[in-house]
């Protein structure tokens, strides 16, 4: 339905742009066959008033053109010898009128332009000028101009188009986002909700015939269940503030960052028994999102405990080398298949090995992360030998 509106709106946008630039084309082009049509005009009206000034006889008229004089006190009208019957006709009748120009018709076909003129001798002239040269201009003139703004029209309809594609595709990109996101939450969010909605119905059945100190154990699961559905809720945000907010241009100590993400998994690597160490001594500058950076080495640490057993180590180390700063997530787990490595970044795709969130939007977000930071991400590791997992952004 979104789809359909958008459509009609980029439809009517076309139409509306087209057409004004139509009506605008139209109004110039009328314009310029006026303006053309009356300047062609004069310069006709202009050459017949030269000709009767400067004729002597009427025997050698310019082409196109017809002369007549009437002798002062003569009753007879001379008139050019290549003058037609009907033209005779019209020219001997022009004389005898007052000076002055109007025009006239030859038979059927014949449109003439007549200018009349009383010379200081007291003859008469008058000159006669076939107009069909003139109306093929003026309709050759027509038919450039109708051409022209049909081919304006329809650039202006490419044009429109264009723009209208342009101005509709920030509607269409945020529909597809805001889609994404409702469809990235729904799948998301089905599972832990599901989970969290049903142990609660048992922890509520239980809570009726056991005692509160027996449902401990429960209530950690629960509490670990809302942990679990809280992450899923901070990835899908932190994800698509990654992919359509500007990053903020400040100077982030990654080391110092990775030393907090591992101060703030520390309990929850306790409870799995992994021991979460770190080598981030030495500053490592980079410029970015301190959020955003914060969040990808989370998911980094969070999808490496998952796939550790108890008592293995995840080993955060933050390196920075030959204008490269690099921050390893290792863990010593049941690692992944090296075929796999690019398919993992996937939305929602996922190994066939681990317990932990080694799917999903975890490893998306670190790689829209790091892609915003001008950076990559790195996956090393075999079946049954861990992984590593390496952030590596430009360093400051």
């Amino acid at each position: 339905m979104d789809e359909v509106r958008l459509i009609r709106a980029r439809r009517r946008s076309v139409a509306q742009t087209a057409g004004a630039i139509g009506v605008v084309l139209l109004l110039v082009g009328a314009l310029m066959f006026v303006l053309t049509t009356r300047q062609e005009s004069r310069a006709l009206n202009g050459t017949l008033t030269r000709v009767l000034t400067m004729a002597e006889d009427v025997d050698d008229p310019p082409p196109g053109q017809y002369l007549a004089r009437q002798k002062p006190g003569a009753a007879d009208v001379e008139v050019t010898g290549s003058a037609s019957p009907e033209l005779v006709r019209v020219l001997d009748q022009a004389v005898r009128r007052p000076p002055g120009r109007f025009d006239a018709s030859v038979g059927d076909d014949q449109p003439v332009r007549v200018l009349v003129a009383r010379r200081s001798d007291g003859s008469r002239w008058a000159v006669a000028a076939d107009l069909r040269p003139l109306r093929r201009q003026r309709g050759q003139l027509a038919l450039a101009l109708l051409v022209a703004e049909l081919a304006g029209l329809a650039g202006a309809l490419v044009a429109a188009a264009l723009l209208a594609r342009r101005a509709v595709a920030p509607l269409a990109t945020a529909l597809t986002l805001q889609r994404r996101f409702v469809a990235d939450a729904s799948h998301e969010l089905r599972t832990p909700l599901t989970v969290l909605h049903t142990r609660a119905q048992l922890l509520a059945r239980r809570g009726r015939t056991q005692p509160a100190e027996q449902l401990t154990e429960q209530l950690d699961q629960l509490v670990a269940d809302t942990r679990a559905l809280g992450e899923v809720v901070e990835d899908l945000l932190v994800s698509a503030a990654a992919e359509h907010q500007p990053l903020p241009d400040t100077v982030v100590d990654l080391a110092e960052v990775a030393r907090e993400v591992v101060a703030s998994m520390g309990p929850y690597a306790q409870s799995r028994e992994v021991e979460l160490l770190v080598d981030a001594a030495e500053p490592a500058p980079v410029r970015g999102a301190r959020t955003a950076l914060r969040r990808a080495l989370t998911a980094l640490v969070d999808n490496a405990i998952g796939h550790v057993p108890p008592g293995g180590t995840v080993r955060v180390g933050v390196l920075r080398r030959d204008g490269r700063v690099r921050a390893a997530v290792a863990d010593d787990g049941v690692g992944l298949d090296p075929t796999e490595a690019d398919r993992l970044f996937d939305r929602f795709a996922h190994g066939d090995s681990g317990a932990g969130r080694r799917f999903g939007l975890g490893l998306a977000l670190v790689q829209h992360v790091a892609l915003a930071h001008r950076g990559a991400v790195e996956v090393t590791g075999a079946p049954g030998r861990g992984a590593t997992f390496t952030l590596v952004l430009p360093a400051t």
